[in-house]
């Protein structure tokens, strides 16, 4: 009995050494495998480079700005004069129970006023010889120019908004309502309306025919090989 049982205490020895082997293989290998930055560190710098390896193994992602093209405007249109404006809404609502006083502002808006030149034709520059000692004259047949609604520029910046409330209608601040959107959407027809008065089409006028007498007929003069004499008349068609 003795000897048969010396065989099976030597065979779980062995079985545990072995054990103990892999295990230590496996240990060290698995130090051997791990940065020393990790292991020699403390938890708070362990966290910190397994953080900084993280992202490291991260994909990298380039994302391009997106453009989305809409369309294009072939019209072709001569830029005479840009009228700038600051726009400003009062609102008040006056109710026996409360009142709310609201103001929406808009600084340097700008408006241009355009010359539409595919209205015009060859046919709208004429050249009338000069007689009995009138200068020669060249004659512009020249649309109006107009307001290029397209182009309105009202920067998002600048628009500064105050809103005060009495009484009951006090209650509109805690949740959250006021009338800036309905306010903000004014701005636009507030400004065409602004740049719609007679003096402010008087000085798109005055540009537009300052242009042609100074720009654009002195080109004609230099390809027609006319003197200084020659006299540029403006007429707007519409």
């Amino acid at each position: 009995m003795r000897q048969q049982g010396w065989p099976s205490v030597a065979s779980w020895a062995l079985t545990l050494a072995a054990v103990v082997g892999v295990s230590y293989f496996a240990i060290d290998l698995i130090r051997q495998c791990t940065p020393t930055a990790i292991v020699g560190a403390g938890a708070a710098e362990a966290r910190a480079t397994i953080s900084t390896l993280a992202d490291a193994l991260k994909p990298s992602v380039s994302s391009a700005p997106l453009v989305v093209i809409r369309g294009e405007d072939p019209t072709p249109k001569l830029i005479v004069h840009t009228h700038a404006a600051d726009v400003e809404i009062d609102l008040i609502e006056d109710h026996w129970y409360g009142d709310t006083y609201s103001k929406v502002q808009a600084k340097g808006c700008r408006v241009q006023f355009v010359v539409p030149l595919d209205r015009m034709t060859d046919r709208d520059v004429l050249l009338v010889p000069g007689s009995e000692g009138e200068p020669a004259r060249i004659v512009v047949l020249a649309p109006r120019p107009r307001v290029d609604a397209e182009m309105l520029s009202i920067v998002p910046e600048s628009i500064e908004f105050t809103e005060r409330n009495t009484g009951l209608r006090y209650a509109r601040s805690w949740l959250g309502m006021d009338n800036r959107d309905a306010m903000v959407r004014q701005l636009r027809p507030k400004l065409l309306e602004a740049v719609s008065e007679p003096a402010v089409r008087a000085r798109a006028e005055q540009s537009a025919r300052e242009f042609f007498e100074k720009r654009f007929a002195e080109w004609l003069r230099s390809e027609l090989r006319m003197g200084r004499d020659v006299t540029v008349d403006v007429r707007w068609t519409e």
